[in-house]
């Protein structure tokens, strides 16, 4: 007996050994793996991707288990627009069975991305719906979702899905549900079907009754069929309800009366606004055009520095003083009105600005192209 347990000892002993160097060998693996993948999250929060991919491509190697690291990974690939490796990599991981449903919704979230940014909305929309058939109110999801309506001009869906939000978190503000039946009228103004425009314009206005770009393409839809009255209508119930918007349809009020031979109307028009508004300078320069039109230069040269007097950096009006100077020979007048313009320019090239972004346009604008942002350009 005793001659057994001497052979057998030594045997115990070697197993324990072998186990602790096994064991030893496997933490001293993993170690350095951890470090790895803590070093590339490092490189990722500080901007360098190139160190990040690299660190991450070691942990992969080393650890194939390592879910956010593949994940991420294909993250950077994306970022470097490598679209066809960021898809390869994310719809391999998503073919795994042991995903947990926390990494099933990363995966198919960073697919979605892979597709959207690459210029694939239509797969990017096909994997957005995935998602939410199973994660109904990932909130990520739905915002990348009605983003992506928007950019592709799905109307009727971005309304759909932005009434949702709206039900949810109990608000009543309907100014950008109105917009999109605006949009959507204009795609049906594009292809000659004023009718069905004039019905989204319409119905815009039962979510806004303050949305200016419906009043102005009413009026349009109606002038393009030669329907005058009806465009002047509209144009006219703009005047009423935004006042402060108005001057956008001055020109068009002007050229439709004319047509109408009611051109007498439009005085009256202007200068109800401005008893309204003593302040609004767009009605006072649009008057004194009219006198300046009458030959009543001396009460437009009055209302053009009423007007600077109102809003010293009101460019039509300058310019039109200097025009006048110009040719009434009031040379010196003209010169000192060019000097102060000089001062003025810079900060008024542009009529319209995005209010969150800066962005500029020569045009009004309802969204904007820079940031993406509704009603910011103040009209």
């Amino acid at each position: 007996m005793e001659k057994i347990y001497w052979w057998i000892l030594p045997a115990i002993v070697l197993i324990l050994a072998a186990a602790f160097f096994v064991i030893k060998m496997r933490r001293e693996k993993v170690k350095p793996t951890q470090t790895l993948y803590v070093d590339g999250l490092k490189a990722l929060l500080a901007g360098d991707i190139n160190l990040a991919f690299h660190k991450l491509r070691q942990v992969v190697t080393q650890e194939t288990k390592n879910v956010d690291a593949y994940l991420k990974l294909g993250d950077i690939f994306r970022a470097k627009k490598r679209f066809d490796k960021a898809l390869r990599i994310h719809k391999e991981l998503s073919l795994r069975r042991s995903l947990s449903p926390e990494e099933r919704l990363e995966i198919n979230k960073a697919l979605a991305l892979d597709y959207i940014e690459s210029g694939d909305h239509s797969q990017g929309i096909s994997a957005l719906t995935e998602i939410l058939k199973t994660n109904d109110r990932d909130a990520w999801t739905l915002q990348a979702l009605l983003s992506e309506f928007e950019k592709t001009s799905r109307w009727d869906e971005a309304f759909q899905l932005r009434s949702r939000f709206l039900k949810q978190k109990k608000e009543k503000d309907n100014s950008i549900l109105a917009l999109y039946k605006v949009f959507k009228g204009e795609d049906l103004a594009s292809r000659g079907d004023y009718h069905k425009a004039r019905l989204a314009y319409k119905e815009a206005l039962n979510y806004d009754e303050r949305c200016v770009p419906a009043y102005i393409l009413l009026g349009d839809a109606y002038y393009s069929e030669q329907r005058l009255d009806e465009a002047v209508t509209y144009w006219k119930k703009l005047l009423e309800i935004v006042p402060k918007a108005g001057y956008l349809v001055f020109n068009k009020l002007e050229k439709t009366l004319f047509e109408l031979g009611s051109f007498g109307e439009i005085s009256e028009i202007y200068e109800q606004i401005y008893r309204e508004n003593p302040k609004d300078s767009h009605a006072l320069f649009a008057l004194a055009s009219l006198d300046e039109k009458k030959g009543r230069t001396e009460e437009a040269e009055l209302k053009y520095g009423q007007i600077l007097e109102i809003d010293p950096s009101f460019l039509p009006a300058r310019l039109s003083l200097i025009r006048m100077y110009q040719e009434s020979n009031q040379i010196d007048k003209a010169k000192e009105m060019v000097e102060t313009l000089f001062e003025i320019l810079p900060a008024k090239v542009e009529d319209f600005v995005c209010e969150k972004c800066g962005y500029k346009s020569p045009e009004p604008l309802w969204r904007c192209p820079g940031c993406e942002e509704w009603n910011s350009f103040n009209i």
